[in-house]
C-alpha cells in the first residue's frame, strides 16, 4: 500500500491528541481520523483478500500437479480398463474446474491492481508471476488433453470391438439356447406317445370307437388319452383280465402277462419298436 497513507493517519491520530477535545477545528480533525479509518479497514480488506486469491491459486496449481500425476495415459497393458477411464475423466474435470478458477482469481487480481494503481509494485510481480505459471500449466494441460483424446479414441475403438465381441458372443449364446430349445422340443415330440385304456362302451364315448372302427383323428377326444416319454414307459397295468390292442405294434416287442390277482400288465420289451408303427396305444378291456 501507499506509504503516504499511513503517515497521513498516523499525523491525523498525533493531532487529535493535541486539540481540545470540543473546539470545532478538533471534530473536524476527528471526522478526518474517522474517514481515514474507514478507508484503512476497507485497505485492510482487500489486502486479505488478495492474499486468499493468491493462496487460492498457489493451492489450485499443487493440486492440478498432484491429479496431473495420477494421469497415466500409456498403460503398460495396452488398453483401459473402464474404471481407468473414469478416474482419467474425473481428474481431467477437476482440472478443468481450478484452472478456470485460477482464471476468474488473477482476473480478479489485476483489477485490484488497477484499482490501487500500478504503484504497488509488490502484487504487480505476484500476479505477473501467477500469469506467467497459469500459461505454462494451460499449455501443460492442452497437452494432455490432445494425448488423452487420441487415447479416448484408441480406447472407444477397443471397446466397439470388445462390445462387438460381446454382442456376437450374446447372439450366438441365445441361438444356441434356441437351438436348444428346439431339439429339445423335437426330442419331446419324436417320443411324445399317448395311450387309453377303456371298455367298448368306454371308447365309444369317447370318440375313440365309431362305428366299430377305430378312430383317433380329430373327432376323438384326446384327453381321454395318456401322454408320455416312450423311453420311460416300460409296463402298463390294464386293471383288466380280458384285453385287445387295436392298434397297430409288432407282437414280438411287447407281452401281455397275468400278475398274481389274474389281471394282465402290459410290458413292453422293445420300445423303439413297440412304437414304430404308431405313437398311439388302444386298449379295450373287458
Amino acid at each position: 500500500m501507499n506509504k503516504k497513507f499511513f503517515v497521513g493517519l498516523a499525523i491525523a491520530a498525533l493531532m487529535l491528541t493535541s486539540c481540545g477535545k470540543n473546539s470545532s477545528a478538533c471534530k473536524d480533525l476527528q471526522a478526518q481520523y474517522d474517514s481515514i479509518a474507514a478507508v484503512n479497514e476497507g485497505h485492510e480488506r482487500e489486502i486479505s483478500q488478495m492474499d486468499s486469491l493468491i493462496s487460492s491459486v498457489l493451492l489450485n496449481f499443487q493440486e492440478i500437479n498432484r491429479m496431473e500425476g495420477m494421469i497415466n495415459v500409456s498403460p503398460t497393458s495396452g488398453e483401459m480398463r473402464k474404471s481407468q477411464k473414469e478416474r482419467i475423466e474425473d481428474n481431467m474435470k477437476l482440472i478443468n474446474e481450478k484452472m478456470q478458477a485460477n482464471r476468474q482469481a488473477i482476473e480478479e487480481l489485476n483489477a485490484k491492481l488497477a484499482k490501487y494503481g500500478q504503484q504497488n509494485k509488490g502484487l504487480k510481480k505476484t500476479i505477473e508471476s501467477l500469469k506467467r505459471q497459469f500459461n505454462e500449466k494451460s499449455a501443460e494441460v492442452q497437452r494432455l488433453q490432445d494425448e488423452l483424446v487420441r487415447k479416448n479414441l484408441y480406447i472407444g475403438m477397443q471397446d466397439s470391438i470388445i462390445n462387438k465381441q460381446n454382442s456376437d458372443l450374446n447372439d450366438r449364446e441365445t441361438e444356441i439356447a434356441s437351438q436348444k430349445a428346439e431339439l429339445a422340443e423335437q426330442d419331446k415330440q419324436i417320443h411324445t406317445v399317448r395311450y387309453c385304456i377303456g371298455t367298448n362302451a368306454d371308447l365309444k364315448e369317447m370318440g375313440v370307437l365309431v362305428k366299430g372302427r377305430l378312430n383317433i383323428g380329430s373327432s376323438a377326444n384326446m384327453n381321454y388319452f395318456t401322454t408320455g416319454d416312450l423311453r420311460k414307459i416300460s409296463q402298463i397295468p390294464l386293471h383288466s383280465k380280458k384285453a385287445d390292442i387295436l392298434t397297430s405294434h409288432p407282437s414280438e416287442s411287447y407281452e401281455l402277462i397275468k400278475n398274481a390277482d389274474k389281471m394282465l400288465t402290459l410290458v413292453i420289451k422293445n420300445a423303439d419298436k413297440f412304437w414304430s408303427n404308431s405313437k398311439v396305444l388302444v386298449v379295450k378291456v373287458k
